[in-house]
């Protein structure tokens, strides 16, 4: 059994004693042949297609005004009553709904109702020459408010970022500060600085680092060149020779007039501090993607970092046969918690 490391401020009382309600956060204990971070990494791939095509979902399209399409999949719960606490998922970085089914599953288990925001170029094509890496909070805006619309008798609303989607959580809460649509947050293996994070990819994970690169530009780029070839930044990315490489030449895709318009707009960091809701972070210090030295030592108000000897990136394996995943149980914990009415 490993204990993990908690960082909160000691003064953020209502941290404390979320974080103290919930003694899931305290241990966790890979199964013995699955503590090497690439083998918890096999065991997520072969996780995702066990579940592929598990979950029925009703799609939602919202056409945003410069023509891009954003698609919200409702998970098909007819047994869910419509005051069900709702947890909204926002996926990896070339992600979509089906790569969170067992997620979506497990939360219904526990009788939470699942909706996946899928950004754009996310299991649907590009419909304008325009993309973000890691999201745009005014999509995330408009998603979540429709959101709203069709369950006004929700409970309670929360937010699970995976992986690129957890950074987006965290611009969301931060840059609505007061106006969010949500009332807990979790933010699964970040990156947290942008500025930084995809070159201390490129430095200690350069193999990782050149199969995303690849990924990456043929998913957004190739696959949408018919939308995207006259954009400024296509024919770049394209050429890009590095991750960090890639996000700094696409940027003008984005709307951003550069790479420090873009962080100023759309790094998780220009917008963390102004977050009023709890929001729980976890990491590995084995993640081969999110590297540990991205990770600040800094306490924040409303916020808890819990640390791991192991887990790898989104994966942390559990069970004898490694039949669970800790980082869904404690998530799950987590928001169960933060919806108390006696918090």
């Amino acid at each position: 059994m490993q204990e993990t490391e908690i960082r909160l401020l000691e003064t953020d009382t209502l941290m404390s004693e979320i974080i103290n309600r919930t003694p899931s956060l305290r241990t966790y204990k890979p199964p013995f042949w699955c503590k090497n971070a690439f083998v918890q990494i096999l065991w997520l791939i072969i996780r995702e297609i066990v579940y592929y095509n598990t979950v029925k979902y009703q799609r939602h399209k919202l056409i945003r005004p410069d023509g891009g399409t954003l698609c919200i999949d409702v998970s098909k719960d007819e047994e869910l009553k419509e005051d069900a606490p709702i947890v909204i998922f926002i996926h990896s970085i070339t992600g979509s709904s089906n790569a969170v089914n067992s997620f979506v599953r497990y939360a219904r288990d526990r009788g939470w109702r699942s909706i996946v925001l899928n950004r754009r170029g996310h299991d649907h094509p590009l419909t304008s020459p325009n993309f973000n890496l890691m999201g745009d909070v005014d999509d995330t805006v408009a998603m979540i408010d429709h959101i709203k619309t069709m369950y006004p008798d929700s409970k309670f609303m929360s937010a699970v970022g995976i992986s690129a989607g957890s950074g987006q959580v965290v611009s969301y809460i931060g840059r609505e500060a007061h106006n969010v649509g949500i009332s807990a947050a979790v933010s699964l293996c970040p990156a947290y600085d942008i500025g930084q994070a995809f070159a201390n990819l490129d430095e200690y994970y350069p193999f990782v680092a050149s199969l995303l690169l690849k990924r990456i530009q043929s998913y957004f780029l190739k696959n949408n060149a018919r939308v995207l070839k006259d954009a400024i930044g296509f024919e770049e990315g394209l050429r890009a020779k590095s991750l960090h490489e890639f996000v700094e030449r696409v940027t003008p895709i984005s709307g951003s007039k550069d790479w420090e318009h873009y962080l100023e707009k759309h790094n998780p960091m220009s917008h963390f501090k102004d977050n009023q809701v709890p929001c729980l972070i976890l990491n590995s210090l084995d993640d081969p993607i999110c590297v540990k030295e991205n990770i600040p030592n800094e306490r924040y108000q409303n916020y808890a970092i819990v640390l791991t000897q192991y887990g790898s990136h989104i994966a942390f394996a559990e069970g004898l046969f490694a039949q669970r995943s800790w980082m869904e149980r404690i998530t799950m914990d987590f928001l169960e918690t933060c919806s108390s009415k006696s918090l």
